[in-house]
């Protein structure tokens, strides 16, 4: 995130950097067009009322209407020649044009961009000026155009009629082009552009040299991050998954420590963790030592609880034991009270000896009681003796 981050802030950068380049080249070069601009009207405005009334002034005492030398009598011839001399100076390629609907000259004829202008000022007085950047033979220039010479009187000399015309002006040029001129309309238009192509090219190899510098940087700053990264950030985290892997799948490794790591952060991290393995560790022991403590304690009781059942079943196998010898007579026996006979479930009446034997396991012997042998046998017995 971070990269992209970096990056998309880059491109935006190189973005507005470039548009600002060029929008600046593009004022430089609207700054070198007003410049000549300015400079070409100027020229024609000192022509046309100062230098051509003067002059006139001084040479009709001497010439013919016939005379005609554009060497000061057309500004426009003049403003062209001043652009040669300063082009040659400068050292510039820069597209001047006094462009005129129908030119006296035809290097000054106007194209469909420029007839377009100067129509639309014939039309509009407020349209003064035009500016644009114009691909033009696949190269990139700064055009503008702005409203050129206005016919004056003293212009009307040579643009009216052929008639009215110098003939030696007709001699030059012929009697078909730039005639038939109104008073005050706009004639032509001043065209200047400024190339740009070589100057984009230059700002491109800016944008790629300050790209490539930001490139690099933005490696270097990538790099860095990555190896920061890595040994501050990436490496400490990585032990301690490690360890909390290994110890996950194995709990007797509780209580195992992390080395610190060089960072702040991560030392604090890495402090806690250790104190909490450590404490995993002793918590554990004591679990187990508690639940051995717990599981002797129940083994001997269930020992005592063995022995004693083991006791107990002897018991009751003692018991059980004498029950299967003793067969116990219960209930209500019916008894006669004269001879002591014993009344049966089916009413019969039996001696006391046959229904002892039939209903216990006793088996009956006869013998003679104390008193018995005295009162029946007092000859063999006395009352003294057993």
């Amino acid at each position: 995130m971070l990269s992209i981050s970096i990056v998309i802030l880059g491109l935006t950068s190189i973005y507005l950097i470039n548009i600002e380049m060029k929008s600046h080249a593009r004022k430089e070069a609207q700054e070198k067009a007003m410049m000549l601009l300015d400079k070409s009207i100027a020229v024609h405005t000192y022509f046309s009322h100062q230098l051509k009334p003067a002059l006139f002034d001084k040479t009709n005492t001497f010439t013919d209407s016939n005379y005609f030398d554009p060497v000061w009598m057309s500004s426009t011839y003049a403003v062209r020649e001043i652009h040669e001399y300063y082009s040659a100076v400068a050292e510039k390629e820069y597209y001047y044009k006094e462009a005129a609907v129908n030119a006296r000259n035809p290097e000054n004829e106007a194209d469909e961009f420029e007839k377009d202008f100067i129509e639309k000022t014939n039309k509009s007085g407020d349209l003064k000026k035009y500016s644009s950047i114009k691909k033009i033979d696949n190269k990139i220039f700064f055009v503008i155009l702005r409203r050129g010479e206005t016919m004056e009187q003293s212009c009307l000399k040579c643009h009216s009629t052929p008639e009215k015309a110098p003939k030696n002006l007709i001699s030059e040029y012929g009697p078909e082009r730039s005639f038939n001129r109104d008073l005050g309309e706009v004639v032509s238009a001043v065209s200047v552009r400024i190339p740009l192509e070589e100057t984009y090219k230059n700002i491109n190899k800016v944008i790629i040299k300050f790209s490539a510098l930001f490139a690099s940087a933005l490696l270097i700053i990538f790099g860095l991050a990555i190896f920061s990264g890595k040994r501050w950030i990436f490496n400490p985290l990585k032990s301690i998954q490690q360890k909390t892997d290994e110890i996950s799948k194995n709990y007797d490794r509780l209580g195992e420590q992390i080395e610190l790591p060089s960072g702040y952060e991560f030392s604090k991290l890495t402090e806690k963790f250790n104190l909490m393995s450590a404490e995993l560790r002793k918590g554990k022991d004591l679990l187990e030592s508690r639940v051995a403590s717990r599981t002797y304690d129940l083994n001997k009781t269930n020992r005592l609880l063995y022995e004693e059942i083991q006791k107990h079943k002897k018991t009751i196998k003692h018991l059980e034991s004498s029950l299967e010898e003793i067969k116990t007579l219960r209930g209500i026996l019916p008894i006669c009270m004269h001879c002591k006979k014993i009344r049966d479930d089916e009413g019969y009446w039996n001696k006391i000896e046959n229904y002892i034997s039939e209903h216990s396991q006793a088996e009956l012997s006869h013998g003679i009681c104390n008193e018995c042998a005295s009162k029946y046998y007092s000859d063999f017995f006395d009352n003294n003796n057993e």
